[in-house]
């Protein structure tokens, strides 16, 4: 198969001396360069445009509610409702959004191999409506949901805020803080199921509090080279454009 591409390149090259050959030639050959496995994994956004997308909440069994506005820039969101009756003081942070190759979450678009298509981060748009400002964390695991990588980020929420959350999934990056007993290369070469969770507030531990936590403009973050490429892309189509 990469025999016959090469093939194809040169013969392109000795046919058409045009800059919109070229250009098209170097694009066909720097995709499968720079996206080598998965290169519709790095493409991923879910703005929730017409439904929750199959996401659901803290323990996976209902979809999570739904708003068609109210979001960032008016934007449509997903809502998680919790109750913090069972957190207790330092424990485990609680999970309230899930995301699961088996509940069809976003049709699979986001699954697989993430270090093969390039993705060094995700960022979404989060807001929470305790009294207390939160840490927000999170989990990227296989598609059996072990091992997984457990992961905080360094941005506080205020109560009722959009605020934009970014993590850092490089390898040795340290929004990473564990990695469930597992390896990097064997969590993030198989992603299936990504979860979303918060630090409990010490004051606010163990209470009956209802709380809701919302999710919207989730997207994956490429690698500097994805860039590139549509780079070289926009530079072709410039030249197209001015042929005519």
């Amino acid at each position: 198969m990469a025999n016959g591409l090469s093939g194809l390149i040169e013969m392109g090259i000795y046919m058409s001396r045009s800059n919109l050959q070229v250009c098209t030639i170097g694009l066909v050959s720097s995709y499968f360069v720079l996206f080598p496995a998965s290169a519709g994994i790095i493409d991923f956004r879910e703005s929730f445009a017409s439904g929750a997308a199959n996401w659901r909440n803290s323990n996976g069994a209902s979809i999570l509610n739904w708003s068609a506005a109210g979001g960032p820039g008016g934007a449509s969101f997903v809502t998680s409702l919790f109750n913090l009756s069972a957190t207790t003081v330092g424990g485990f942070p609680p999970t309230v959004i899930r995301a699961a190759q088996s509940y069809g979450s976003s049709d699979g678009a986001y699954v697989g191999n993430w270090i093969a298509a390039g993705v060094t981060g995700v960022t979404f748009q989060f807001r929470h409506n305790l009294s207390e400002s939160i840490s927000v964390t999170g989990r990227f695991a296989t598609p059996v949901n072990t091992p997984g990588a457990s992961v905080v980020s360094a941005v506080v929420v205020a109560p009722n805020t959009w605020t934009m959350i970014s993590f850092d999934l490089r390898e040795g990056s340290s929004d990473i803080v564990s990695l469930g007993g597992g390896t990097y290369a064997g969590i993030f070469s198989n992603i299936g199921n990504m979860q979303f969770g918060f630090s409990v507030p010490g004051a606010l531990a163990g209470q009956n509090i209802d709380a809701s936590f919302d999710l919207t403009e989730f997207a994956i973050v490429p690698a500097p080279g994805s860039f590139a490429f549509f780079g070289l892309a926009a530079v072709c189509g410039t030249r197209g454009r001015r042929r005519h």
